[in-house]
């Protein structure tokens, strides 16, 4: 068994050192429960401003919310309008008017003599576009006896005419007066005839102009009657 000459001391070598740091649990100090009341003091007795959400209009809405309306209105309109238009053509045949009165006058200081005629248009329609422009009319004379046959005027009717210029509404009347002032000469013959023949019939030839929205094509609309009614 050999014997080892050489002995080898073990050197302790230093071993470098290894710190951990532990972090220091910082305790808090226990919870409390805690009671809140809430108090009837309003946030602007406190002088605190609460800012109120106010809603934010971009330029896109307004936009959209203007074209929304302005297409709802031309909605609406279109379909009066459209209702009305078709009321026109049924509507034109339903127009009437009527002399309800001629008055005979004669001044006694200037000894002019007037004739006035009452005339009533009527539109029992649904249609709103008619607008009475004038009032044409021409008138003879008869004895109001069966027996006579004498006229006055046949051939040259006294005439007037007188501009009215006023709308018709629907289910409504409007009314005017047409003034005719004989010259001297055919007063005089009235006069005489009407102290003859008393009491008279005023023969009426009636032309009622008619405005509608057609008036740049078709013109005014004319309604002609023929109506006899005593002189008074």
């Amino acid at each position: 068994m050999n014997t080892p000459t050489k002995v080898m001391a073990a050197r302790e070598v230093a071993q470098p050192s290894v710190t951990s740091t532990v972090p220091s649990a910082v305790l808090s100090p226990p919870s409390r429960m805690a009671v809140h009341f809430t108090n009837s003091i309003s946030p602007q007795k406190a002088g605190l401003r609460i800012p109120i959400a106010r809603p934010r209009w971009s330029f896109r809405r307004v936009l959209v919310l203007v074209f929304t309306i302005l297409s709802m209105v031309s909605v609406v309109y279109i379909s009066v309008a459209s209702a009305n238009y078709l009321n026109y053509y049924p509507s034109l045949g339903s127009i009437d008017q009527q002399i309800s009165s001629v008055v005979y006058r004669r001044d006694a200081v200037s000894n002019q003599t007037s004739i006035v005629s009452h005339i009533i248009v009527d539109n029992p329609t649904d249609y709103s576009g008619f607008t009475v422009k004038l009032f044409d009319l021409k008138i003879h004379f008869s004895s109001s006896v069966s027996s006579s046959n004498t006229t006055l005027f046949t051939i040259y009717p006294l005439t007037g005419s007188q501009s009215i210029n006023k709308p018709l509404p629907p289910h409504s009347q409007m009314s005017g007066d047409v003034l005719v002032i004989p010259p001297p000469e055919q007063a005089a013959q009235l006069a005489d005839f009407n102290a003859t023949n008393y009491p008279l019939i005023a023969h009426c030839s009636l032309t009622v102009d008619v405005s509608t929205f057609l008036d740049p094509v078709t013109g005014f609309v004319l309604y002609d009657s023929e109506q006899a009614v005593q002189l008074a």
